[in-house]
This record gives structure tokens, C-alpha cells and sequence, in this order.
């Protein structure tokens, strides 16, 4: 990896890479207009990390546009700045670009399509948290042990001694939470903890994040939320549990397609389940997008690369480019081998100590 989690220094500047960091903030002096890319269908680590990031730049001199190809939820309405966030480059007047939270740039959709000549040739720096990833950038930092994008937005920031304002930590904040679950989910290390209080000492209130990420709902996502629960079949003995969304669900609940966010998340803390797979099919009837959640040992990144996807061990995503009732039976059927050969493998390996 181009980065390491160094766990017995106290110091969060300290953590990454020293010469990535020299590299990147050679590229980051020497330029004046600076676009910072969300991926497509923003969750709150790209949205916060782009955000949160500009923030950080413009305090140091630096032209800043956040852009991502895809609307911003509602429920990030919040974030500070996020009346800047463009939907596409306009002149691609950038001596930068710096490519958050996915590591390829097709993950960056409709902006990628648009731009795809300027952002071939841009020069770019690339940070990524996601184990899948593969690098598009000319520096690299890519660290799949850090629990969101935005912790090592944080570590860069304090090893190259950038300013954090309180926007920027509020912004930051939000991708360490929705990524970690509210620092529930197994990637939250002792690291994390320190990068959330930095940002909470900084300013960030997590309680301003949580209420409407995750308390404070419409009563239309609450419908999605039912319809999901109510088109959900298990597998396995219910340890694969599976649910889906099309246009109709939307048209039935009145619910809007980012409204759908945790649906896999809340399939996966049904007792019993092991695995959880959300296929959605919104527009094109010829593609369907899937999300999937997994517990220990079961890792669904390995299933969405073979899928064309990436992700981490426990949640992954793919699209298919094929209808709903083709892609359904197709990922349970990948998701069933990988259960079953991680089950075989635990088994050799118990045999073994045995």
C-alpha cells in the first residue's frame, strides 16, 4: 500500500507516507485553480471530503471547486459550502485536480464522460480509502486501513500543517461518521478516534451531523424504507438476505433515489443475516446498480470486483448492465460462492488447529 497506519505513535503527523505528502504539496504550491472531484452518487465521505478539503485549500490561497456529477442528497444539505459544489469542470481551467474517495476515474461518472480529454491528461492527486482501488493519480495515497477518506484528509492536513477551520471539520467530520456508522462499524481503529476528536476540538459538532444523516428522516424515505423491508427474500437459512427498488417504488412512496441509501445497511442488522444485497433500478431498465453489506468473515468487496465494482470487505458496490431480473439471480449466485468458500476455508482452517 502507499500509505500505512502506524499504530504505536501518538502523533496523527506522523501517519502517512512522507514523501507522498512532499510530492502532493509540491503539486498543490505550484497551482492556483484547484478542482476536487466527488464520485458519482455522493455519500457523505466524497461529499465531506471535497468539501471539507476546499475549505482547507482556499484557506491557504488556493481557487477551489468542489464538483461531483450527481445531485447532493438532502440529507447533507448541511454541509458547509455545499452551495459551491458544481455538476461539471465548465472550462477546465484547473492546474490541479485532486480525485476524492474513488480511485478510478470512471467512479467520477457523467464528469469523467464530460471532461474525460482534460482529465486524462490532468495532473492529479489521488486519495482513497477503498481497498479496490487502483490509483489515477500522478501521487497516489491510498490506505485502506483508514476508516474514511476524510481521516486521511485530516492526517495530511496535520503533517503538512494546513489550517482546519471549523467548516472544513464539520465537512470532514461527516465522512468519519457516515463511513465508521457513527464509529460502530469494525474499521473504526483507536486512529479514528483521535482524527474525531481533532475535528470535534476544531469545532465540528457531531450531533449536527448524526440528527439529519441518521434520526431525522421524510416521511417518503420511511415509506422506501417499508417498501424495501416489504420486498425483501432471504437465502442460506437467512443468512443472505436481499431486497430491490425500481421506479415504481419510487412513484409509490414518493421517495426520491437518494433516499435509498441505507437500505442495505438496515437489511444487514436483520438478526441472522450475514450478508445483505441491495439491487436498485432506477431509469435505464437495462442497468441496475447493487449495494451490499456484509458481517465478518464475509467480504463482498471480493464480490462486486468480480463484478466490475470495488468497495471494502464489509460494504461494496457494482452496477450491471443488465435488467433487474437478470442481475438479481446472477449476484446471489456470486454472492453464495464467495459465503460458500469463505465457510469452506474457515472449516480447513478450524480442521487444522483441530
Amino acid at each position: 500500500m502507499n500509505a500505512s497506519f502506524c499504530p504505536g505513535t501518538d502523533s496523527l503527523a506522523e501517519q502517512l507516507n512522507p514523501v507522498q505528502v512532499t510530492q502532493a504539496m509540491a503539486l498543490i504550491e505550484r497551482a492556483e485553480r484547484i478542482a476536487l472531484l466527488a464520485h458519482e452518487h455522493p455519500d457523505g465521505d466524497c461529499l465531506g471530503s471535497a468539501l471539507g478539503f476546499a475549505h482547507i485549500l482556499r484557506q491557504h490561497g488556493k481557487v477551489c471547486v468542489p464538483a461531483c456529477a450527481d445531485p447532493v442528497p438532502q440529507s447533507f444539505s448541511f454541509l458547509p459550502g455545499v452551495e459551491t459544489l458544481q455538476t461539471t469542470l465548465g472550462d477546465e481551467q484547473f492546474d490541479l485536480v485532486i480525485a476524492l474517495d474513488a480511485g478510478e476515474l470512471s467512479r467520477y461518472g457523467a464528469l469523467y464522460e464530460q471532461h474525460q480529454a482534460f482529465l486524462d491528461q490532468a495532473t492529479i492527486i489521488n486519495i482513497d480509502h477503498h481497498i479496490s482501488s487502483s490509483g489515477c493519480g500522478q501521487v497516489n495515497i491510498i490506505e485502506p486501513l483508514a476508516a474514511s477518506t476524510t481521516e486521511l484528509l485530516v492526517l495530511f492536513q496535520q503533517q503538512a500543517g494546513l489550517t482546519l477551520s471549523k467548516d472544513a471539520a464539520v465537512c470532514l467530520l461527516t465522512g468519519l461518521i457516515t463511513d465508521t456508522g457513527s464509529f460502530q462499524y469494525p474499521s473504526t481503529s483507536p486512529r479514528t478516534m483521535m482524527v474525531g476528536a481533532t475535528l470535534v476540538e476544531a469545532g465540528a459538532r457531531a450531533e449536527t451531523i448524526v440528527k439529519p444523516i441518521f434520526r431525522t428522516h421524510p416521511l417518503a424515505q420511511m415509506r422506501f424504507t417499508a417498501a424495501a423491508i416489504n420486498n425483501a427474500q432471504t437465502t442460506l437459512n437467512g443468512r443472505l438476505i436481499w431486497s430491490f427498488a425500481t421506479d415504481e417504488t419510487l412513484r409509490a412512496t414518493g421517495a426520491t433515489d437518494d433516499m435509498d441509501t441505507n437500505a442495505s445497511g438496515m437489511l444487514r442488522d436483520i438478526a441472522g443475516v450475514q450478508v445483505a444485497a441491495f439491487f436498485k433500478n432506477y431509469g435505464n431498465p437495462a442497468e441496475t446498480r447493487i449495494s451490499l453489506r456484509s458481517s465478518e468473515p464475509y467480504n463482498v468487496a471480493a464480490v462486486c470486483m468480480r463484478l466490475g465494482g470495488g468497495g471494502h470487505p464489509r460494504a461494496a458496490g457494482a452496477t450491471i448492465h443488465q435488467p433487474l431480473d437478470v442481475a438479481i439471480p446472477m449476484v446471489l449466485a456470486e454472492i453464495e460462492r464467495e459465503m460458500h468458500e469463505t465457510d469452506r476455508q474457515a472449516g480447513a482452517i478450524l480442521e487444522a488447529e483441530i
